[in-house]
């Protein structure tokens, strides 16, 4: 059997080494970027993604690389992973999926069509009419960036909207090992498919402002956004997951959901509140927290801040919607001096060449010498465990600003300690 992904970014990849590990022998992974393709073959992987690298490498001969469409004619199925980035009005900008269809229809008769990417709800009802000789399944993908093969490879439920028997059953005798695993299976119409990823999306980013949200009222009130986290996410109808006060979410996924979400609300004239709150709470998020160090350092003109952690979240490279993007154009607007340290080279190169000004280090240590404060910006395992002393030795001030809550109130002695939603801490010593 002949299957052929479409659209190489993490979720096009982990589809590939998946396939790949699970017995399929002849999987073509197509990119229209010729320099992307080049790096694959060359082994060569610009993202922070340890599994999903280790499992393409091990894999490497048994993949073929290709941006020429002969390789993709007559597949017994294309899955489709391209991105669906917003346009300026928050639609999904289908383009890349209209290319990629367009491209299907003419390597193949009929064929089945499966739908990873994420689009608006409808859109495989219109693939259906477009192209009738083609089955179109919708197979929404629920991984999280970092961790993308291991979601891909041990998922907690698997979601088919299709409108045969036999498109439900190909995909099921393809995720053989999820069926002998006991993973729930959920067969749906493209329609309910394609909703239930938004849905979920938006679920979780919801958790996300609501925490965030309750911070501000716990600082307000004397309370410990910690402690009330605790005790919220010990009910197991509300759990833990995605309840941590923090500066917002980014990547590529929430912010773009919720827009394309409002908007197909907006033209089927149904008014959705809470997404919209969840959009504007986390909106203002690295404001709330920049005004956190506006009311320490009223004046920041030549004020030295090192800016810890620069993807949108630990784990990975991506800086799609991150945090320190909006963090660093307010410090600098303000007039502070900027240097910066994310573990990822590929984070750090992206950043520089968005804010050539700022000094990009290559370690912590460099980017905190001789500054007056530092904020921690992402929950990368290295800033949850910095030595105080170590810390006196680097920085010329004793302020830090920890976005992540990543340490207890008792920790530092001999710095002033600001984080979300609990009472700054002043110094012991």
């Amino acid at each position: 059997m002949k299957l052929v992904v479409l659209g190489l970014g993490y979720v096009g990849l982990a589809n590939v080494a998946y396939l790949i590990n699970h017995g399929q022998k002849n999987v073509v992974a197509f990119d229209q970027d010729e320099k992307k393709i080049a790096l694959f073959k060359a082994g060569r992987f610009p993202f922070k993604e340890a599994a999903l690298i280790d499992n393409l490498k091990k894999a490497s001969k048994k993949i073929l690389y290709s941006s020429s469409s002969k390789d993709i004619a007559d597949a017994d199925a294309y899955f489709v992973a391209v991105g669906t980035p917003n346009k300026e009005d928050g639609t999904a900008d289908l383009s890349f999926l209209d290319s990629a269809i367009e491209m299907i229809s003419k390597s193949s008769k009929g064929s089945r069509i499966i739908i990873r990417s994420t689009v608006p709800v409808g859109t495989a009802k219109k693939i259906r009419e477009r192209l009738k000789s083609f089955s179109v399944i919708s197979l929404p993908e629920f991984l999280a960036e970092g961790r993308a093969y291991e979601d891909e490879s041990s998922p907690y439920r698997i979601v088919i909207g299709a409108t045969h028997p036999a498109d439900f059953e190909f995909i099921r005798n393809l995720r053989k090992t999820e069926v002998n695993n006991g993973t729930p299976f959920y067969y749906m119409s493209n329609e309910s498919a394609e909703l239930a990823k938004y849905a979920s999306n938006i679920f979780l980013a919801m958790k996300i402002s609501y925490i965030n949200e309750m911070a501000r009222l716990s600082e307000a009130v004397g309370a410990d956004i910690n402690d009330v986290t605790l005790a919220m996410g010990a009910d197991p109808r509300i759990g833990h997951a995605m309840l941590k006060a923090g500066l917002g979410y980014g990547g590529s996924c929430f912010p773009k959901d919720g827009a394309a979400l409002l908007e197909t609300a907006s033209h089927e004239e149904v008014s959705m509140l809470l997404p919209k709150a969840t959009s504007a709470i986390n909106d203002t998020q690295p404001l709330y927290f920049f005004n956190k160090i506006k009311e320490r350092f009223p004046n920041l003109q030549g004020v030295k801040i090192a800016l810890l952690g620069l993807a949108f979240k630990a784990g990975t490279s991506d800086l799609r919607n991150a945090t320190s993007l909006l963090l660093a154009n307010l410090l600098l607007a303000a007039g502070a001096i900027l240097s910066a340290y994310d573990p990822s080279k590929e984070a750090r190169d992206a950043f520089a060449a968005v804010y050539p000004s700022i000094t990009l280090c290559e370690s912590k240590e460099t980017a905190l010498q001789g500054v007056e404060t530092f904020v921690i910006v992402t929950e990368e395992d290295e800033f949850a465990h910095m030595d105080e002393k170590g810390l006196l030795a680097l920085m010329a001030g004793r302020v830090i600003f920890d976005g992540r809550n990543l340490y207890s109130t008792h920790y530092f002695h001999y710095f002033e300690y600001v984080s979300i939603g609990r009472a700054a801490v002043k110094p012991t010593i």
